[in-house]
């Protein structure tokens, strides 16, 4: 196969076509699937060489993009979020699942805020103490989410050029002396903390979030929980893990009919509560 055309990325998807192959030295391309990099170098950078004997390929070079400088949300504007939370659903929910006192103590290890509008806000946090962003989500008062309200990212508040890069929820909080466990809802994590607090829980705040940059930022990976019907996508995107296991459970249960569709681990144990 022949050319210079460019694919979707196998990491992080972009319909855009922004993965560049690499090429044998006939000009051939070796895994469309597999081999090369993306162009998306600050959101998602996946980049791999062919298995054996790297030199001997030769890969096609996109023109030169000089990187942007990466914007993170100042500790005072976080900090004014960290109020108000007799208006954020979520927090309330907390609340009255775990009573106040744990509440709180969620609040300040997940760095959980509150928008002017009362939606919950997720900060991203990076293991430098950077924020990277927020995410805002709205909740109902049963602590569903409010799908009647569309989510945004307050970086976009602050400024439209903001050069932002994603990382997953709780990262600050790994380490590589604690069992890092994986879902994808930040609100799962927060609440799986208290269930399972033998893990670090972290979200990636989607299914489609597993890019080779943000898991290259995990010191390390124990266990990942994918929401149902999303476990062979996330067993592929975490292999390089030494060691991690791929919880079955959501899946079994979706099967068996005690939990429905798209469920998550959450669902699974309050079910089991």
């Amino acid at each position: 196969m022949k050319g210079s055309k460019k694919f979707i990325c196998p990491a992080c998807g972009d319909k855009k076509k922004t993965f560049v192959p690499y090429v044998d030295e006939n000009k051939n391309i070796v895994d469309v699937e597999k081999y090369g990099r993306c162009e998306r170098i600050n959101s998602c950078g996946y980049l791999k060489y062919p298995d054996t004997k790297p030199n001997e390929w030769v890969r096609k070079e996109p023109a030169y993009i000089a990187p942007q400088t990466v914007d993170y949300v100042s500790q005072e504007i976080v900090e004014r979020t960290f109020n108000n939370f007799k208006a954020n659903t979520f927090f309330q929910y907390l609340i009255r699942m775990f009573g106040k006192e744990t509440a709180f103590e969620l609040q300040s290890l997940y760095n959980i805020g509150t928008s002017k509008t009362g939606g919950t806000i997720f900060w991203q946090q990076d293991r430098k103490g950077r924020f990277r962003t927020g995410k805002v989500i709205n909740y109902k008062p049963d602590g569903h989410r409010d799908k009647e309200k569309y989510t945004w990212f307050v970086h976009k508040k602050i400024r439209n050029d903001f050069n932002y890069v994603q990382c997953f929820f709780g990262l600050h909080l790994t380490t590589s002396e604690k069992p890092v466990a994986l879902c994808e809802s930040e609100k799962t994590a927060v609440m799986m903390s208290v269930y399972e607090p033998e893990f670090t829980w972290i979200a990636s705040g989607g299914s489609e979030m597993l890019s080779t940059i943000r898991l290259a930022e995990l010191p390390r990976l124990d266990k990942v929980f994918a929401d149902n019907g999303q476990f062979v996508k996330w067993e592929k995107a975490t292999r390089n893990f030494d060691g991690r296991q791929m919880d079955v459970t959501v899946d079994q249960a979706v099967r068996d009919g005690l939990i429905e569709d798209g469920s998550d681990i959450l669902d699974l144990y309050q079910l089991k509560k």
